[in-house]
């Protein structure tokens, strides 16, 4: 796979950060109200697939004070984030629509 495209299940994470930035519960609960219960991602897969976005430049984390001594890190599309999410978004949309056209077929 091609660094500048993201893994399939990145996909998801970049979607939900499309909106803007959000830590880590935020955007599994994004994806799981969003998708109607559809699409989860538990914290032990998320969690490592924010921290490949990361290393790969596809997202930015910065902590963030939430009260005395707490802290969480929210994380954000960069401009390579934004560019692979729209060029994997192309991706599914044809994909879908070709599916759409055989289904309609059956």
């Amino acid at each position: 796979m091609p660094e500048s495209q993201p893994p399939r299940g990145a996909f998801l994470v970049l979607l939900a950060l499309h909106g803007g930035p959000k830590h880590g519960y935020e955007i599994a609960a994004h994806l799981r109200e969003r998708s109607g219960g559809v699409f989860t991602l538990s914290f032990g897969a998320l969690y490592p697939i924010l921290h490949r976005l990361e290393k790969d430049g596809l997202v930015s984390g910065s902590w963030q004070d939430v009260g005395p001594a707490k802290r969480k890190k929210v994380y954000a599309l960069t401009r390579q984030g934004e560019a692979a999410l729209g060029a994997e978004k192309a991706r599914y949309l044809a994909f879908a629509g070709a599916l759409s056209k055989l289904l309609g077929e059956a």
